[in-house]
């Protein structure tokens, strides 16, 4: 099977659980796609990517600076494939897809960024890894 994405990440880093960190880590992913033509999907990949981050320093490793997080992206002719990958237990990402939105809570909002933005959405079993595909055009989103 010849796979776009069976080659190594575009672009592949590892950094400590905190915000800063992740911060400047979306910084590079913007400096990576801009001069790649990629500036109509910036936002998205950044969003996307924030987020992800985010939920990873805060649910995932819980802010312990001691652990890690990992982004890995890839840049595909028709997709960016975007995951993240933290240290933490996971969540019963299954249950919480099932459920309905609670808009005063103040978490979950990050799954409904992801439907939006992201046309395919994917945790490993744990839960403590997600993968979006985010289309360089527009298409529907599917979920796994």
């Amino acid at each position: 099977m010849n796979s776009p994405f069976m080659h190594a990440p575009t672009f592949s880093k590892t950094i400590p659980s905190l915000m800063t960190e992740a911060d400047s880590l979306c910084l590079e992913i913007r400096a990576l796609l801009q001069p790649r033509d990629l500036d109509r999907i910036c936002f998205p990949v950044e969003l996307l990517t924030r987020e992800c981050l985010a939920n990873a320093v805060t649910h995932g490793n819980r802010s312990d600076p001691g652990k890690w997080i990992v982004l890995r992206l890839w840049a595909g002719r028709e997709w960016i494939r975007l995951q993240v990958t933290d240290e933490g237990p996971g969540f019963a990402w299954r249950k919480i897809r099932q459920s309905k939105l609670d808009t005063a809570a103040s978490s979950g909002r990050g799954l409904q960024l992801y439907t939006l933005y992201a046309e395919r959405v994917r945790f490993n079993r744990s839960g403590n890894q997600i993968t979006l595909w985010i289309s360089k055009t527009n298409r529907t989103r599917k979920e796994d």
